[in-house]
């Protein structure tokens, strides 16, 4: 079995972490607060709670401090911000992957042990890989 991770927010990209990494033999537990998110994730052998991750008692009982990471993935940029927090700062996660649709909101989040996702610059960025290459293959084929 591979490390602790907790992923709070069970959305499409929370789901699909969680079985990514259920798939790779980490030891998961997803936390939010709808009940019916538990149907996005498949084939999930971790710990599913329904519970608003907020609530520092909530975390506590998730075993927080026995994390080696957190990924925080709700679709509130706010919550998510306000977590990543609470989970450097109260909790002392060694590394926390943070969510953020907000590109400015990155700098609400820069700590060592954190890293920022932004879905809209990775999208842009492949983009723009995809979009050379196919231009320089283009021009080979001139």
């Amino acid at each position: 079995m591979n490390g602790n991770v907790i992923i709070i927010g069970a959305g499409r990209v929370g789901s699909s972490i969680a079985a990514l990494l259920n798939e790779q033999n980490y030891h998961v537990t997803v936390i939010d607060k709808n009940k019916d998110a538990l149907m996005n994730v498949e084939d999930f052998t971790g710990y599913f709670e329904v519970a608003d991750a907020s609530n520092i008692e909530v975390l506590q009982r998730i075993g927080i401090k026995n994390a080696d990471v957190v990924v925080i993935s709700t679709e509130d940029d706010d919550t998510n911000v306000f977590l990543t927090d609470v989970c450097h700062f109260v909790f002392g996660v060694p590394r926390i992957f943070v969510r953020l649709a907000d590109a400015q909101k990155e700098r609400l989040c820069r700590y060592p042990s954190v890293r920022a996702i932004l879905p809209f610059l990775l999208s842009l960025d492949e983009f723009s890989r995809e979009f050379q290459s196919a231009v320089a293959n283009a021009g080979s084929r001139r």
